[in-house]
């Protein structure tokens, strides 16, 4: 049976019974969780979070669906492997720390290289990363419930506070105060300005840009990143964002080779591993979904690659234009397919020979 996320998905869409008792799935917008097979509203993929069982679900804040009540016993098919590697879920779903590799093989007596290789085989991650997401998920839950952020940070297994704000920006994108207050006390600094795909948002804070947005309209432009950033000082300046905008200008009208500058962005692990591939694919070159999927060792997760690219917040400072369908074509856009594919041609002009370019 596969257990890759993009298998599960799939299994949701078509409400597969083969994996109750097994799996469920969480819907973020509502924390409610439920069996594959509910007849309820599908949910949205990024609103998906996947649990290998019911308590896991419910320590991370999810309430039982009232219609397929998953919260029921139901005997699961599987063999023997992924019964051990569903296990090792359990167990780490059921602890407030994380874990040491040792003492989850200790579960199923396996060793911990053997453990290792099944699980990551089986789910596509390892299990350390299988219990830092399980761990940022009951934290991010807790503060929005108004647990204090004492209180979260322990309930949802940090050793201490000093260790949750050493990671807290990788996957909050600031520190957990301004997360749980929506951004309140947060300067953000923005400018819009023109460019060769029309107009240009950028925003930033003290640590990098925050937000790249293109588009036709200022006012729309502005009026979503206050949206984004409901709670926070929001203040247009040139001052304060260094020559980020000008440099991204330059890029855009071909004088200058694509920069590398600095971004400050909440993301999951996940999406942190796509993005910084993206930044590694050479000006002037593109990759399918799948080879992203494949080159960050994840070759079963194309769909969470697209998504990954569909959800980035900084176009251009993460070339996620570079990263097309198998299908051929440019593929869609958040900032239009037209500029999409004016942004690949650029590029490709650019890396031509000087001298064919002057003689066309």
């Amino acid at each position: 049976m596969d257990l890759s996320e993009k298998a599960l998905w799939q299994a949701v869409l078509k409400r597969n019974r083969g994996y109750n008792g097994i799996c469920f799935y969480g819907v973020m917008s509502t924390y409610i969780y439920c069996r594959f097979h509910c007849p309820s509203k599908k949910p949205l993929v990024e609103n998906t979070r996947f649990f290998f069982s019911k308590e896991g679900a419910e320590k991370a804040g999810f309430r039982p669906c009232k219609r397929c009540r998953p919260d029921q016993a139901e005997e699961p098919f599987i063999n023997g492997i992924e019964s051990k590697v569903l296990r090792v879920c359990h167990y780490i779903e059921s602890c407030d720390y994380i874990p040491t590799l040792e003492e989850l093989s200790q579960q199923i007596n396996l060793s911990s290289f053997h453990l290792q290789r099944v699980f990551k085989k089986t789910l596509g991650i390892t299990p350390r990363n299988y219990a830092d997401a399980h761990r940022q998920l009951r934290f991010k839950k807790a503060l929005k419930t108004g647990d204090n952020i004492a209180l979260a940070t322990y309930d949802a297994g940090y050793g201490s506070s000093s260790r949750l704000y050493e990671n807290s920006s990788r996957f909050l994108g600031m520190t957990p105060k301004a997360y749980k207050q929506h951004g309140k006390g947060q300067k953000i600094y923005y400018s819009v300005v023109n460019c060769p795909l029309g107009l240009l948002l950028l925003a930033a804070t003290k640590k990098g840009i925050c937000a790249v947005r293109i588009g036709d309209s200022q006012e729309d432009l502005v009026n979503e990143l206050k949206n984004e950033f409901k709670n926070a000082i929001i203040l247009e300046t040139s001052s304060e964002l260094s020559e980020w905008p000008q440099t991204l200008i330059n890029y855009l009208s071909g004088n200058t080779p694509w920069p590398k500058l600095p971004y400050d962005v909440k993301a999951t692990s996940f999406q942190r591993m796509v993005w910084d591939h993206l930044r590694s694919i050479p000006e002037g070159q593109t990759m399918h979904y799948s080879e992203v999927a494949s080159a960050i060792g994840r070759p079963k997760a194309t769909r969470a690659v697209a998504r990954a690219c569909a959800t980035n917040p900084v176009a251009l400072v993460i070339p996620c234009h570079r990263v097309v369908p198998k299908t051929g074509g440019t593929g869609g856009y958040r900032w239009g397919s037209d500029r999409k594919t004016k942004l690949l041609a650029m590029e490709k002009q650019k890396g031509k020979p000087k001298l064919m370019q002057k003689r066309r």
